[in-house]
């Protein structure tokens, strides 16, 4: 996977669904979907491996530039919820996280879990029970609840 920001655009009716691959960083660009008109935009962060500050400054001035359009996140790996957690502005009124990846640990495989989670299955900030592919065993979540799951009172 290159370290420069690929991205790849779908248009799906009135929909953009937008991959975003690689870094999101100082040199990144959003040119190739900057002028699209579109009603509602799809970002899909699974290939994201780092974002920095420079990145998040860029990113946030992207979304200023597409106000109005409906914003749905989905695969987000856990460098993207931190951020979404911690940076005004990553994430607001109509963005909506689906889909994000969370911390588990395996206690009896001694291995950490990332597990994608739909963003209707966390209640009351509590993460729900999953099980270990490998040995069936109920995985424990790995991260304060409350902070991790904290993106949920933002945005939609």
């Amino acid at each position: 996977m290159s370290d420069k920001l690929s991205i790849n655009t779908r248009i799906t009716g009135e929909e953009a669904h937008v991959e975003l691959i690689g870094v999101i960083d100082e040199d990144s660009t959003f040119d190739k979907v900057k002028n699209l008109k579109m009603n509602k935009f799809i970002f899909d962060f699974n290939k994201v491996s780092m974002i920095n500050s420079c990145g998040i400054r860029g990113w946030i001035k992207y979304l200023q530039e597409i106000e109005g359009a409906e914003i749905k996140y989905i695969n987000c790996p856990q460098i993207i919820i931190e951020q979404v957690n911690m940076v005004h502005g990553f994430i607001r009124k109509g963005i909506g996280v689906e889909t994000f990846f969370a911390p588990y640990f395996c206690p009896n495989c001694d291995t950490e879990k990332k597990i994608l989670l739909q963003n209707n299955e966390v209640f009351n900030f509590k993460a729900p029970i999953k099980q270990c592919n490998t040995c069936k065993m109920d995985l424990e979540f790995d991260a304060i609840e409350k902070q991790y799951f904290s993106f949920r009172s933002q945005g939609n």
